[in-house]
C-alpha cells in the first residue's frame, strides 16, 4: 500500500511539473514579446535589448524540439543468377576471364554483409500554425568493396563505406490548422518516401504523404494540402528529384536516373470503413525532364545524357487494417506508367564494329554491345500491381507476404526507400517476413525476398526491353530500435 501511495505522490508530482513547465514557457513567450513591444517604442534601448530577447527566444525554440532516434542494425545474404538476356554478345575484353560474357551465364554469390543504420528525427511545434520535420541519417555497410551493378560481373566499390546525409527538413504552415477545411502548405526536403503500404513491412507509420507504387523518391519543393473532410485529403506537389549518395544504397548503382526531373502530382486519400480500417488513395504523377542514367552510364548532367521526355504514373490503392474483424491487415496497389517521348535518343551501346574500345561510337562510355543499350524514351504503356498481407499472431509476433509484378515496359519512380527498389522490377517479386517485438520499441524481423526478373531495364526509362532471364535471392536479418 505504501508503494502505491508513493507511486501515486511521484506520478501526480510529475504531471504537475510538465504542466507548469508549459505555463511557464508560455509566460516567458509573452513576456518577450511584450519586451519586444516596448524595445521598440525606446528606439534607444533597441541595440541593446534585442541580443538578449534574441538568446531567449532561441532558448524557448529549442525548448520545443523534440527528437525520436531510429537504429537500424542489419545483415544481408544476396545470391544472383543471370542465365540469358535475348541479343547479349559482350565479352569481357582482358584478364583472367577475357573472352567469355559480361552481361549473362553467370552467377554471384555476395559474401554476407552487414550494415548500421541511423535515423535522428525531429519535430517542434513553434507556433499554433507553423511546425517544422527533419530527419538526419547515417549508413555504414561492408558490402561496398563487392557492390554490384546487377548488369555485369563488374563490381563497383564507392568511395566510403559511410555516408551521412539530411533527407528531410520542410515545415508546414496552417493559417487556419482548427478549420473543418484547414489547408497546409508544405516546403523544403519533402516527405515523400516511406509511402504506404510500406510501413507494414517495416512495423512503423506512414512516412509519405503517397502511395509507394507511384511516387517513392527524395525531392524538394512544395506541397499543397487541402483537407476535404474529417478523413480526406487532396495533395498538389510540384518539387524536384534527387537521390542520396550511393552509400545509401549498397546493392544498386541503378538511382540516379530521376536526379534533376521536375515533379508535378496531385493525389487523394481518405480513410472509411470498409471490411475494417480502410485507406483508399489514388492519384496521378508526372516526372518531367527525364534524362537517362544507367548503370555504367555518365553523370546525368553531362551534355551526352540528353533529356528524353515526360513519364505519368497513374495508381490506386486500398490498405485495410483489422480486416474483416480479424488480426490481419491486407493491402492492394496497382499503377500505370504512361511514357512521353519527345524523339530524342540516349546512346550507351559499345560499338558492335570495335567491341574491344568499350566505348560507344561517340566516344562515350558504353556498357553492352546489344541494342537495349541505345534508344528513345519508352514507347508503350506499363503497368504494376502490388499486393500483401500481414497476421498479428499476438501482441509481439507478426507475418507478413508481399508480392509485386511489373509489366515489360512498367517504369516507377521509386529510387527513394527500400534498399533493394523491389517495386521498379520488371517481372516478379516475393517477400515473406517474420516481426518480432521482443522488447518495448525494440523489434527483430527476418526475412526473405525472390525476384525474377523477366526483361532487361528494372528502373529505365529508355530504349527497347530485352527478355532476361535472371534470379535474386535474399535472406536478412535485422534489430531495430524506434523511440
Amino acid at each position: 500500500m505504501k508503494k502505491i501511495l508513493i507511486l501515486s505522490v511521484l506520478t501526480t508530482m510529475l504531471v504537475a511539473s510538465q504542466a507548469d513547465l508549459i505555463k511557464r514557457i508560455d509566460l516567458l513567450e509573452r513576456e518577450i514579446a511584450e519586451l519586444k513591444k516596448l524595445a521598440l517604442q525606446n528606439s534607444d534601448d533597441v541595440a541593446e535589448v534585442m541580443p538578449i530577447l534574441e538568446k531567449v527566444e532561441k532558448k524557448t525554440i529549442l525548448d520545443k524540439l523534440n527528437f525520436s532516434p531510429e537504429l537500424e542494425l542489419r545483415t544481408d545474404k544476396l545470391d544472383y543468377t543471370n542465365n540469358k538476356i535475348d541479343g547479349e554478345d559482350t565479352k569481357i575484353q582482358s584478364g583472367s576471364l577475357a573472352g567469355q560474357q559480361r552481361r549473362d551465364d553467370y552467377s554471384k554469390y555476395f559474401n554476407p554483409a552487414a550494415s548500421v543504420r541511423f535515423r535522428l528525427n525531429m519535430s517542434a511545434e513553434l507556433d499554433d500554425k507553423v511546425k517544422f520535420n527533419g530527419r538526419m541519417l547515417f549508413m555504414y555497410s561492408t558490402q561496398s568493396y563487392q557492390r554490384l551493378c546487377i548488369l555485369s560481373r563488374d563490381i563497383k566499390t564507392v568511395t566510403s563505406s559511410s555516408a551521412f546525409d539530411v533527407d528531410r527538413a520542410y515545415f508546414d504552415y496552417s493559417p487556419n490548422k482548427n478549420s473543418k477545411n484547414a489547408f497546409t502548405f508544405s516546403f523544403g526536403l519533402l516527405p515523400t518516401t516511406g509511402g504506404t503500404p510500406m510501413q507494414y513491412g517495416q512495423s512503423t507509420t506512414r512516412k509519405s504523404m503517397f502511395p509507394s507504387l507511384v511516387f517513392d523518391m527524395n525531392t524538394f519543393g512544395l506541397i499543397a494540402t487541402q483537407k476535404l473532410a474529417d478523413d480526406s485529403f487532396l495533395r498538389a506537389i510540384i518539387a524536384k528529384a534527387y537521390t542520396l549518395r550511393p552509400n545509401f544504397y549498397p546493392y544498386q548503382c541503378n538511382r540516379e536516373n530521376i536526379d534533376n526531373a521536375n515533379v508535378v502530382g496531385l493525389y487523394y486519400d481518405a480513410k472509411y470503413n470498409f471490411l475494417g480500417k480502410s485507406l483508399l488513395s489514388f492519384g496521378v504523377n508526372m516526372l518531367h525532364d527525364l534524362r537517362a542514367h544507367p548503370y555504367l552510364g555518365p553523370d546525368v548532367t553531362a551534355d551526352n545524357a540528353n533529356i528524353l521526355g515526360n513519364i505519368l504514373t497513374y495508381g490506386v490503392g486500398i490498405d485495410i487494417e483489422k480486416f474483416a474483424k480479424t488480426d490481419a491487415t491486407v493491402f492492394l496497389h496497382t499503377a500505370l506508367s504512361n511514357p512521353h517521348g519527345n524523339g530524342k535518343t540516349d546512346d550507351y551501346q559499345i560499338d558492335p564494329s570495335n567491341p574491344s574500345s568499350e566505348t560507344t561510337v561517340d566516344g562515350n562510355v558504353g556498357f553492352s554491345t546489344a541494342s537495349y543499350a541505345k534508344g528513345e524514351m519508352l514507347k508503350d504503356n506499363g503497368y504494376a500491381i502490388y499486393l500483401g498481407t500481414k497476421y498479428d499472431i499476438s501482441n509481439s509476433l507478426s507475418l507478413g507476404a508481399e508480392y509485386n509484378y511489373g509489366s515489360k515496359y512498367w517504369f516507377s519512380a521509386t529510387q527513394g526507400e527500400d534498399m533493394y527498389n523491389k517495386l521498379a522490377t520488371r517481372g516478379h517479386v516475393g517477400e515473406a517476413y517474420i516481426t518480432w517485438q521482443f522488447y518495448k520499441h525494440l523489434y527483430a524481423k527476418f526475412g526473405y525476398l525472390y525476384t525474377k526478373e523477366q526483361y532487361t531495364g528494372s528502373g529505365w526509362h529508355f530504349g527497347e526491353p530485352a527478355k532476361k532471364d535472371a534470379t535474386q535471392s535474399v535472406g536478412y536479418l535485422s534489430i531495430t530500435a524506434k523511440y
